[in-house]
């Protein structure tokens, strides 16, 4: 599957939240600023890297409730009617995915909250988006309060963010595993010769108790609702 990703940061340089992301971001995906001073040759470029994407992300920090301005700009001017016209069937089944950083609390975004108001209301125009293109709205990532985390919290979000970008559904406990077992395999060779010993014994203990678990799982009597 192709997977590409438009950052819409106005100062991505000197954004740690969104190189912290960049640096996040697997190599086989592909990762696309978009300039603020942005020309008529990058649109076409752009237009020909969502023709051949199968799953987009639109990457930007939260300002005043919505995405900078040049990002609303860039995919106005990408969405063009003539564009639509002579490409809408090739449009046809992408998915979008946003990955948004925030300042604040994500409790502050909710009914009652400070914002008094859900992240899922501010995307709703994504939303429809999707459904005027037909195409599927994914679950979005959310990045909050990154000056705030300890190095720990940092790792978290660097593998689930890895982990979202290919599974953006999230998956179930097993799948979520051997998705990090694979990345671990992927990435011995970059350890040393008794880390890797250590990892190879954890690989192996987890995917043990992994097949303990799938197999109590398919023995367990399953529930229908009527």
């Amino acid at each position: 599957m192709t997977v590409s990703i438009f950052c819409g940061h106005p100062d991505l340089e000197n954004s740690s939240s969104h190189q912290f992301l960049r640096a996040a971001c697997p190599e086989e995906i592909h990762f696309i600023p978009i300039p603020t001073d942005y020309d008529e040759h990058f649109i076409q470029e752009s237009q020909e890297i969502l023709l051949k994407s199968e799953r987009i992300y639109l990457q930007f920090p939260l300002y005043w409730y919505q995405a900078p301005g040049h990002l609303v700009q860039w995919l106005q001017d990408l969405l063009s009617d003539d564009f639509l016209d002579q490409n809408g069937k090739r449009l046809v089944g992408k998915s979008l995915g946003l990955i948004v950083t925030v300042g604040s609390p994500l409790s502050y975004y909710q009914a009652g909250g400070k914002n008094n108001v859900s992240l899922s209301t501010l995307f709703s125009p994504y939303q429809t988006l999707c459904q005027t293109l037909k195409w599927e709205f994914l679950p979005a990532f959310i990045l909050s309060q990154y000056h705030y985390l300890s190095e720990a919290d940092q790792f978290k979000h660097y593998v689930a963010f890895q982990y979202y970008l290919l599974n953006p559904k999230r998956g179930g406990f097993s799948q979520r595993s051997r998705w990090l077992i694979d990345r671990l395999r992927s990435r011995q060779e970059d350890f040393s010769p008794e880390l890797s010993s250590k990892v190879d014994l954890l690989i192996d203990a987890w995917e043990g108790r992994l097949d303990e678990l799938e197999m109590l799982d398919a023995e367990l009597p399953k529930t229908t609702r009527h």
